[in-house]
C-alpha cells in the first residue's frame, strides 16, 4: 500500500503542515463547528431512516443546513445538495425510492456491504437512465461515491472518508485517478483503502488527514496557479499582456544597473498587477534561459506542463521541453516531480532540478518537491537548485534550517543560484557552457559573490 518511503515523505509534509498556524487554526475552526453539525447531521438522518419525515422533508432541511451551519462539510454542490435535490425530484415513486434511499444512505457494516450498496445505487439510476425515465443529464451515477461517502462518513468518520476531490488528487496517483470515469464505485474504495493506511501509518485522525492532504493539493495548485499557469497570449484577457512583449522585472533591474538609470525600475505608476505580470514573466525568461542552456550541455528537458504555452523571445516553452516526462520514479511521486519549473536530464536520468523562486511564490512548497526527488535516489549525484533573487537567498536558508529538513540531504545538497548572475551572464553562459556541470561554476560564482 504505502512504503516506508512514501509514509517518511508524508510525515514530512506534515511537519511543514503543522508550522503553517494559520490553516491549522482555520482547520480546527472547521472541525468545532463540524462536530457541531454532525450531530445534527445524525438527529435528521436517524428521522428519517426511522420514517418520522418523509424523503421531501429530509431533503427541504438538508437543503437548508448545508447553505449555512452545515456548510463545513462542504456538501451544498454538484455531488451533494443539488445531487439529493435532483434525485428528488426527478427518480419516480417517491413511495418505493424512499425505502431504498434509507437502504442505501444507512452506514455499512463492512467494506463488502459498502461496496455492494453503492454499486446497487449505480445499477439503480443506470436502470433508470437505461429505461429512459431520467436523463443521465439529470442525474449522473458517477456523482454516487461522493453522495454516499459523505452521509456514510457523518455515521462513522473513522471507517469512511468523505471522497472529496482535493483530498484523492492529493493521495492517488494520476493513473489511478484516470480510472473514475470507468469504475467510480472502486475508485472510492481504492481512495478509502489508501486514505485509512495512511491515517494508521501517520497516527492521525481521519479529519487531520483530510486537511493535511487538503493542504499539501491547495499549496500545489496555488503555486501552479501563481507562477505556472498563468493564461496564453491569445487567452483574450483584456488584461493579459503578450509574454512576447513584457519586460522581465530583473532584467529590466540589470539594465538599469548598468544604466545608472534607478528611474526605469522604480517608476511608482507601476501597478501591482502590472509589476505581478512582469515578475511572471521573468519567471518564464529563467525557464527558457535553462532549457536553453539544458540543450546547450547535452541535456534532455522538462519544463513543468503548465507553462508550456508560454513563450520567451518568440519561442514557446513547450517545444523546448520533452512532451512528456519519462517515469523517473513510483508514482505518486512522478507527479510531484513533474511540477518542477526545469528538469535535465541525461538519458532518463535526472542530473539536475530547478525551482524558480520570487516573492510571490512559497518557497517551502518547492523545497519540498526537491527533497522528493532527491530523497529518491539517495545515491545519485542530482543537483538540486534554488533559482532566487539574491534578496530571497536568506529566506531559503531559513527554510532550510527548519527542523523539517534538519539532516536531510536536500540541505546538504540543496544549491542556490542568483537570478542576478544568471540574467547578467546570460550570453555568456549559453556561449561558453559545454557540459552539465556548468552548474557547480554557477553555483561557485554565486558563493563567490556573496563573499565578495
Amino acid at each position: 500500500m504505502w512504503t516506508n518511503e512514501q509514509i517518511e515523505q508524508w510525515k514530512l509534509r506534515r511537519s511543514v503542515y503543522l508550522e503553517d498556524k494559520a490553516s491549522i487554526a482555520h482547520n480546527k475552526d472547521i472541525d468545532q463547528r463540524r462536530s457541531h453539525a454532525q450531530s445534527e447531521m445524525i438527529q435528521l438522518l436517524n428521522s428519517f431512516l426511522d420514517g418520522t419525515i418523509t424523503l421531501k422533508e429530509f431533503n427541504t432541511v438538508f437543503q437548508q443546513k448545508t447553505q449555512g451551519a452545515w456548510n463545513a462539510f462542504h456538501l451544498q454542490g454538484m455531488s451533494g445538495g443539488l445531487f439529493l435535490n435532483k434525485l428528488v425530484k426527478h427518480v419516480p415513486s417517491e413511495d418505493t425510492f424512499g425505502h431504498l434511499f434509507r437502504l442505501m444512505i444507512r452506514v455499512p457494516e463492512e467494506t463488502p456491504d459498502g461496496r455492494r450498496q453503492m454499486q446497487a445505487f449505480v445499477r439503480f439510476l443506470e436502470g433508470l437512465i437505461a429505461s429512459q425515465q431520467i436523463t443521465r443529464a439529470q442525474l449522473q451515477p458517477g456523482r454516487v461515491p461522493f453522495f454516499l461517502s459523505a452521509w456514510w462518513h457523518i455515521q462513522n468518520p473513522e471507517r469512511w472518508p468523505i471522497f472529496y476531490l482535493d483530498v484523492r488528487q492529493a493521495l492517488l496517483t494520476e493513473e489511478t485517478r484516470s480510472k473514475e470515469l470507468q469504475d467510480p464505485v472502486e475508485a472510492y474504495f481504492v481512495f478509502r483503502t489508501h486514505f485509512l493506511a495512511l491515517t494508521q501509518a501517520l497516527g492521525i485522525s481521519p479529519w487531520e488527514l483530510e486537511h493535511l492532504a487538503s493542504w499539501c493539493a491547495r499549496r500545489d495548485v496555488e503555486t501552479s496557479d501563481v507562477g505556472k499557469a498563468q493564461p496564453s497570449a491569445d487567452a483574450g484577457n483584456n488584461h493579459h499582456v503578450s509574454s512576447q512583449k513584457r519586460t522581465c522585472v530583473l532584467a529590466s533591474r540589470t539594465e538599469a544597473k548598468n544604466r545608472n538609470d534607478a528611474a526605469a525600475v522604480t517608476r511608482g505608476e507601476e501597478s501591482g498587477a502590472h509589476m505581478e505580470e512582469r515578475m511572471i514573466s521573468c519567471r518564464t525568461h529563467l525557464q527558457w534561459l535553462l532549457a536553453k542552456l539544458g540543450h546547450k550541455v547535452g541535456c534532455r528537458v522538462w519544463i513543468a506542463a503548465s507553462d508550456h504555452s508560454k513563450v520567451c523571445q518568440h519561442e514557446r516553452l513547450g517545444n523546448l521541453s520533452l512532451p512528456s516526462l519519462p517515469v523517473v520514479a513510483d508514482t505518486p511521486f512522478q507527479q510531484i516531480i513533474r511540477q518542477i519549473d526545469v528538469l535535465w536530464l541525461l538519458d532518463d536520468n535526472v542530473v539536475a532540478a530547478y525551482e524558480i523562486e520570487q516573492a510571490h511564490t512559497d518557497v517551502s512548497i518547492s523545497l519540498l518537491r526537491l527533497y522528493d526527488l532527491g530523497a529518491l535516489f539517495p545515491e545519485r549525484k542530482v543537483h538540486l537548485c534554488v533559482v532566487a533573487p539574491q534578496d530571497r537567498f536568506e529566506r531559503v536558508r531559513f527554510e532550510l534550517s527548519r527542523p523539517t529538513f534538519r539532516g536531510h540531504v536536500l540541505r546538504k545538497h540543496c544549491a542556490l543560484i542568483s537570478e542576478e548572475l544568471l540574467f547578467q551572464q546570460e550570453a555568456h553562459i549559453l556561449r561558453w557552457a559545454s557540459s552539465p556541470v556548468v552548474i557547480e561554476e554557477l553555483i561557485c560564482s554565486v558563493s563567490d559573490q556573496e563573499k565578495r
